[in-house]
Parts: C-alpha cells; structure tokens; sequence
C-alpha cells in the first residue's frame, strides 16, 4: 500500500464518522497526513506525554530517589496508587512509569507538582506547541467546572512524539531510550494496536479516555519503518465508537506497515 492509499482509507474512515469530532496526523518521513491537526481537543492523559518530557529535564538529578506525593494530589480514577495498602517508597521513575502504563493520576498530579504546570507548558511551547496547555490536575472536577481544563492537538503531539522518537530535541539519547522503554510498556491496547498481535510492530503510545473522549498517540515501529500518528476524538454518547473509529485507523497503518 502507497502512503496516498492510506491516506484515502483513513480519509473514508473519518468520512464515516463525520457526526463527530476527529483530528488525525500521521507522519511517515517526508509523507504526512493530516486532518483537522490544529483543533483543539481536550487532552485527558494525552497530556503526561510533556510531564514526562518535563520530568527528565527537571527531576534527572533524582529520578530514582524517592519521591514526594503531597496528600491533596492523592485520586482515584486511573492508576493504582490509590488502591495499595500501606505507602510504598515510589521514586520518581516509577511515578513516570505509572504515569504511562498504567495512567496512574495520582503519580501524574505528583510529576506535575513537582515540575509545576508553568515549567511544562513552557516546555511545551519551547517544542513548537501551539495549543497545548495544562491548567489543571488530573480529576480536578472543580477546575473543570470553573472552565479550567488542559489542551491539546494533533499536531502538537506528533511534536511532542518527536522529541522522544528522534535524536536533537529536549531529551539525550539515554532519555529517549528510557522514554521509548516506558511508552512501549502501555498497558491499554484497545486503540491503535487493535487489530494486531505482530510482535514485529512496536508500538510507543499513550492513550487517553474521558467522558465522549478517546485518544491515542504513537510512534509506531516496523523493521525499517517508524511512523508518527496522532489520533484525537471526541464528541461520543458511549464508551466503545471511539475507540473503535480509532482501532480502524490503527489497522489501516497495520496494512500500510505490511504491504
């Protein structure tokens, strides 16, 4: 399959769902498709991508040092943290890795205290982010009903991919292999990896859901290929359409992979 056949089958895929909300970059070298990158989107967990990012530039001298989870930042929702008895001696590195693989919200708000939502939306505009921004902790209902919320698009993550997955940006080699280490570790498949159990196709992703939102980012490895995707959604009456909308974009990139 040619790059311009994806990009019809993905066109026709958002075609399909053209009663909601879909926003689409794919990045194969030279070649890109992009629809509607620029739309904003709320990010839900899309947005722990810059908190990591941040999190090796600011916390590197303490990353395996244990780490500080102020009381109030404690949530439910994602994650385990909550749920284990006793407390535990996390380092930072560990709430990173929560924070990825299991989209643990407790360890996110804990990194993004640590680091300060300032520093990481000035990360994020120091990598070319134009509209992403976090305004809020994570399961902070109070801030979202007083019209605080935290952004992002398509475009914006691809960038954002793109300092873990290429040499040159924020991060040295060491951190972007430790980064790369942790996204591949993603517990939630349900998305992009849908459709496949190749093991040769490694995907480096984060996925994000909130009520009628579902996402899911990667960089998406096969023998000599890699690819950018970015695939925001929103506007759903349930909790399945979307993910589905966005696993039949996943398996067209399968098709493109293996053709």
């Amino acid at each position: 399959m040619l790059f311009s056949q994806l990009a019809v089958e993905c066109q026709k895929i958002i075609n399909s769902y053209q009663d909601y909300q879909v926003s689409v970059a794919i990045i194969d070298g030279e070649q890109s498709f992009l629809y509607k990158e620029n739309q904003l989107f709320r990010a839900a967990s899309t947005i722990k991508i810059p908190i990591l990012l941040a999190s090796y530039l600011n916390l590197n001298d303490r990353l395996d040092t244990v780490a500080t989870i102020p009381e109030e930042l404690i949530v439910e929702g994602a994650g385990v943290i909550p749920f284990i008895t006793g407390k535990l001696p996390f380092t930072y590195r560990n709430l990173m890795e929560l924070m990825i693989i299991v989209s643990d919200n407790t360890a996110s708000n804990a990194l993004l205290h640590s680091n300060s939502m300032h520093h990481v939306n000035h990360l994020m505009q120091k990598i070319g982010c134009k509209g992403s921004k976090i305004e809020r902790y994570f399961m902070d209902e109070s801030a979202v009903q007083n019209g605080f919320d935290n952004y992002t698009t398509a475009k914006d993550m691809i960038l954002m991919l793109q300092q873990i997955g290429e040499p040159g940006g924020v991060l040295n080699d060491s951190q972007r292999s430790d980064a790369l280490r942790i996204l591949e570790n993603q517990q939630f498949e349900d998305m992009l990896p849908a459709y496949t159990f190749d093991e040769e196709i490694r995907y480096y992703h984060k996925t994000g859901g909130l009520t009628g939102v579902d996402h899911d980012v990667a960089i998406i490895n096969y023998r000599q290929k890699k690819l950018y995707v970015a695939v925001l959604t929103q506007g759903w009456n349930d909790g399945f359409t979307g993910k589905k909308c966005i696993a039949e974009i996943g398996k067209v990139i399968v098709d493109y992979l293996k053709e």
